[in-house]
């Protein structure tokens, strides 16, 4: 289990650091099936709902999938002109206001077990600031996820629910 107030907090502190950008995290389940969690305090829950039960395969559904199944960070500067993810994945995002993401894989175990995700109101490539914080952000969930699996204590106190933003 995640160290779900953790990975807020890290998703509210990066969002101080990028104007504008709506910080998440999405979790994959154990067998590496489907995004089982997504984390997005800053957007309503339905944001987080829609991510929640996404297949990996195929993996072009969505910049989330991609970089899990990838390993590298995928990003979609102009989510709105963009043909290469699934449409229904366009629709949410732009539904819920954003018009580019970035989507960075985390790590548990030497897997890719679910990424960081940095998002913007507009459409724009990323910049430099923002590869370098995503670079941050990304390991700073690995760390707090690979310490939760070895700590029971924190795993007792995570929030099982598919909902998790406030």
């Amino acid at each position: 289990m995640a160290d779900v107030a953790g990975l807020i907090k890290l998703c509210r502190h990066v969002e101080t650091l990028a104007y504008g950008s709506a910080a998440g995290m999405t979790l994959t389940d154990e067998d590496l099936t489907h995004i089982e969690q997504a984390i997005f305090p800053s957007l309503p829950d339905a944001f987080s709902l829609a991510l929640t039960d996404v297949p990996l395969e195929p993996s072009g559904f969505g910049s989330c999938v991609k970089a899990i199944a990838c390993g590298t960070a995928i990003i979609c500067p102009d989510i709105e002109s963009d043909t290469i993810f699934d449409p229904q994945w366009r629709k949410v995002c732009l539904d819920f206001g954003l018009k580019s993401v970035q989507s960075r894989p985390v790590y548990v175990n030497g897997k890719a077990r679910g990424t960081f995700v940095l998002a913007y109101r507009d459409a724009r490539p990323e910049s430099e600031w923002d590869a370098t914080l995503m670079a941050f952000a990304a390991d700073a969930a690995t760390e707090l996820l690979s310490n939760s699996q070895a700590d029971p204590a924190i795993a007792a106190n995570a929030n099982p629910s598919p909902s998790l933003a406030p």
